[in-house]
């Protein structure tokens, strides 16, 4: 009997927390593409020569200098005591090497003062015979060696003496390590500050931006492992989209849904198909989406408001960054209005994504088309000009219109936005409009609370753009411009949209 109740109970459990079947979830994803190859040892190797050449240009005596780089591998990072966050390298030293271990220490070195005399030692923590209960069999120095590349593979025990002896050997050089920011707090507090403290080096200076101007161009390799998080990342959005469909068919319940409940599958489809959430997810309903960086992601969502979903994959190491809007019932007027302007905007950046521009130059083009059209809607004074008309649009979109993206979701910050764009590079654009209701008249009451942002990831070729999310689609039932017989903004806005845009210079 007590059996019987203990059944009857946890069926009521089931009924009522799981209002809506896992169907859309079931089968592991179909229809990818084959799982790309990854990074491959030469490409590694290629890597590390090309850094060591950078860095050797830039020494003014490099016939008779000699370099010595280190390059820390993260520490692991503890939840609590002894409980660990999920593991993630230090991404220069992830680009140069691929071993994905903690605490290990890259060392390139040249002998002569030639790049390729250059030789790369890669440190690990020894194992101990009682870690192999905990953490696994150690893999060994030759396949450590062979899957990275490296000349040698050495104990981390041993780096000290290896300095030492370098310095005793090498009279002359130059020390590329960043001791400003310390990657691994213990290693270098363990070995690199006394080092560093002996001054022994003539010359000492980061390596980091030099990593980062070689990682912003990306290699094929790269780029089918950034396509790889691209399907996954559709798959994600399309789960969210049929969650959604099957909740509506059910709202006769009356059982609300709430935002975590969307950043769960989309965390689920990722982790089944072998990638992992790149970030906390932005899953703002309503007026919450004109917080930016909104992630609290615990509040009910309600049918009559947009939801904006900022969300990506890693994969193997590369990251994705999506931003859709989605609509639950039909679009207002109003939504319909910020929503097409802000996709016509983002076709004209997306079009300026070529070796003729740089990120900034996108960036002031987007700001002077919203500013113009947000003072023609009424919510700027048409009078500002200047500085106080891009600090009046700035209120309304307060980003810039993208940024690099790669192995970080914010990739290679060290590189400059006003740098020309380079073939290879990938980047997001993802204009916004986020009318919070302080910064809405009242004859224009209607927009209050609108948040709009949509971001697409573009690969820059020597010709066009190449936008990689292209697949990633919002709802059938929102309106995508591209696509759209006719415009949803009234005829008077569309043409003077349509002149902004043409003062892009740009077809």
């Amino acid at each position: 009997m007590a059996l019987q109740k203990g059944f009857r109970s946890l069926s009521i459990f089931k009924n009522h927390f799981r209002r809506i079947s896992t169907s859309y979830l079931s089968p592991k994803l179909e229809g990818l593409s084959k799982d790309p190859s990854g990074i491959t040892v030469e490409e590694y190797k290629t890597r590390r020569k090309n850094l060591i050449k950078l860095c050797l240009d830039s020494e003014p005596w490099r016939t008779s200098r000699n370099l010595l780089l280190c390059v820390p591998a993260a520490p692991p990072a503890y939840y609590s005591d002894q409980i660990l966050y999920p593991f993630r390298q230090n991404t220069d030293f992830n680009y140069l090497c691929g071993y994905p271990k903690p605490n290990c220490v890259l060392i390139l070195f040249t002998e002569s003062g030639k790049e390729e005399n250059f030789k790369s030692i890669l440190f690990v923590p020894q194992p101990f015979e009682h870690q192999r209960i905990w953490d696994g069999e150690f893999e060994g120095e030759d396949s450590i060696a062979r899957s990275t590349g490296v000349d040698e593979v050495k104990f981390t025990k041993d780096i000290a003496s290896f300095l030492s002896t370098f310095v005793t050997d090498n009279s002359k050089f130059s020390l590329w390590y960043n001791y400003q920011k310390a990657v691994n707090p213990d290693f270098h507090k363990s070995v690199m500050a006394d080092f560093l403290r002996q001054g022994k080096y003539k010359k000492l200076e980061s390596c980091d931006l030099f990593v980062q101007s070689l990682r912003v161009v990306k290699s094929p390799g790269e780029i089918a492992l950034i396509r790889k998080s691209m399907e996954i990342t559709e798959a994600a959005f399309a789960a969210v989209d049929h969650m959604i469909d099957e909740w509506q068919s059910k709202r006769s319940k009356n059982s609300p849904l709430f935002e975590y409940e969307i950043q769960a599958v989309m965390e689920y489809v990722c982790q089944l198909n072998g990638g992992r959430l790149a970030y906390i997810p932005v899953i703002a309903g309503g007026n919450r989406g004109t917080t930016i960086h909104y992630v609290q992601n615990n509040n009910k969502i309600d049918p009559r408001e947009l939801l904006l979903i900022d969300a990506g994959c890693e994969y193997k190491g590369y990251t994705t960054d999506i931003t859709r809007v989605l609509n639950f019932s039909n679009l207002t007027y109003e939504q319909k209005v910020i929503i097409g302007l802000v996709q016509l905007v983002q076709e004209a950046c997306i079009q300026m994504c070529t070796p003729q521009y740089s990120l900034n130059d996108i960036y002031r083009r987007m700001i002077t088309i919203i500013g113009e059209y947000l003072q023609v809607m009424g919510f700027l004074d048409l009078k500002l000009e200047g500085k106080q008309f891009d600090r009046g649009a700035d209120r309304f979109c307060p980003h810039h219109v993208g940024h690099y993206l790669g192995m970080d979701l914010h990739d290679t910050p060290l590189v400059s936005k006003e740098k020309k764009l380079q073939p290879g590079t990938v980047l997001t654009i993802e204009p916004g409009l986020y009318l919070r209701p302080e910064y809405i008249p009242e004859n224009l009451s209607l927009f209050k609370g609108i948040a709009v942002r949509l971001e697409e990831n573009i690969l820059v070729t020597e010709k066009d753009p190449i936008n990689l999310s292209e697949k990633v689609s919002p709802r059938e039932k929102s309106f995508l411009a591209r696509d759209a017989d006719e415009c949803m903004i009234d005829e008077k806005a569309q043409r003077i949209i349509a002149k902004l845009i043409s003062n892009t210079g740009i077809k």
